[in-house]
């Protein structure tokens, strides 16, 4: 018999703790899951939950974060709030883009509303005769006149002051002078009020002779060149005064070339 078999290591006195330590790591062992479980419950309380353990540092304890969205009610008006990892609702991008495709829809109606929509034609009524407007039409043809005259006098290189002093037995000089600016007259009334509808002085004062649906009528042109022609035979003031006097336009009554007025 071998005297080593019977042998046993033992402490020599019950102070050294190595009874305790087994039994307290097996005490703290049993306690670990009811810590966890006392917290995991305190957590759920307030709407946390731990960290899963396998995805962070096993030397740090784990932390609570926010449940997710899905986990969270639905907030009044039908859209669910944002969860605490940055994850949105679908139901609310739905109701985004949605309203996004609404406006855009709405915009694109008003704009090819506004788009096919035609401009309301301009109204004329009949007026009479504007002093302001003969005013400014006057001081063009004066100086188309002058223009004419000092070209004239430049090619055939004539005394104007000396002819204009020592006029002939018929005085065609005068004659000569109210021609050119009668001439000049005609051409900028007919010109202008053919291709235009106005001249310059009606135009600035809204003004015009006939509608603007006579212009591409032949009659239209032959009515302006009989109101024109009759305006310059009379010596320009006679219809005028005319017309003052009683509040008509006389000249178009006669030719059918009436004056109207933008409204």
């Amino acid at each position: 018999m071998d005297p080593f078999e019977e042998f046993e290591f033992k402490p020599l006195t019950d102070g050294l703790g190595f009874h305790k330590k087994k039994a307290s790591a097996s005490s703290e062992a049993s306690s670990q899951p009811e810590k966890t479980a006392s917290s995991s419950a305190l957590f759920k309380s307030q709407n946390l939950e731990l960290i899963d353990e396998g995805s962070t540092d096993p030397l740090r304890p784990p932390l609570p974060r926010k449940k997710s969205a899905s986990a969270i009610p639905a907030a009044p008006g039908g859209l669910t709030e944002v969860g605490g990892d940055g994850s949105t609702s679908s139901t609310a991008v739905d109701e985004i883009l949605k309203t996004l495709q609404k406006n855009r829809r709405l915009d694109f109606e008003n704009t090819k509303t506004k788009v096919t929509a035609t401009p309301k034609a301009d109204e004329y009524v009949p007026t009479r005769w504007n002093f302001s407007a003969s005013i400014l039409d006057g001081m063009l043809v004066l100086a188309g006149s002058l223009l004419c005259m000092i070209i004239l006098l430049v090619i055939t290189k004539v005394d104007l002051i000396g002819n204009l002093t020592n006029p002939d037995e018929a005085g065609m000089i005068y004659i000569a002078t109210a021609s050119l600016f009668a001439g000049v007259s005609f051409i900028y009334l007919v010109i202008n009020r053919i291709f235009m509808g106005s001249t310059p002085g009606e135009w600035a004062f809204d003004q015009r002779i006939g509608r603007p649906e006579e212009t591409n009528s032949a009659a239209y042109a032959l009515k302006v060149v009989g109101r024109s022609a009759l305006v310059i035979a009379t010596g320009f003031i006679v219809f005028p005064l005319l017309s003052l006097i009683l509040n008509k336009d006389l000249a178009g009554a006669i030719t059918g070339a009436r004056l109207h007025k933008k409204v």
